[in-house]
């Protein structure tokens, strides 16, 4: 069952977490930084790569603060969204397959998490079910 979206601004809102959602955007690797401070400190934080979906417009969920003040960064939209891909069964050919479509608009199906981590590093990441190319909008 998946999940329900709506726009509000220009930001895409989807509802519930816990649900599958299919998500359009192109297929990037991204360049970063990792442990031990991600970012803070670029001369000794190691130098990693990550996958990302970057829709169209930048995706919220419904999301409560830890503190009201928090709000801005605990709910924040997301512009990238992290894609974390099975590690078994034998990853199921999904990063393999997100290789070849590097670059390219796609639809991410799976499940929409709010970080809570600095090693999720995007506000909203996915677990990934199943990868697509996205058909390109006929034209009328």
């Amino acid at each position: 069952m998946l999940g329900s979206a709506w726009r509000i601004g220009s930001q895409t809102i989807l509802e519930p977490l816990n649900r599958q959602v299919a998500l359009a955007g192109e297929l990037r690797k991204v360049h970063g930084y990792g442990p031990p401070g991600y970012g803070e400190n670029k001369r000794v934080d190691s130098p990693i790569e990550y996958w990302v979906l970057e829709p169209p417009n930048p995706v919220n969920t419904i999301c409560t603060p830890e503190k009201p003040q928090w709000a801005v960064d605990d709910c924040k939209a997301a512009k990238q969204i992290k894609l974390f891909f099975p590690t078994s069964p034998a990853n199921n050919g999904l990063e393999r397959k997100a290789k070849s479509m590097k670059g390219t608009r796609v639809i991410a199906t799976g499940i929409l998490h709010r970080a809570d981590t600095v090693g999720e590093i995007t506000p909203i990441y996915m677990n990934v079910i199943a990868l697509q190319p996205a058909r390109a909008p006929q034209k009328p």
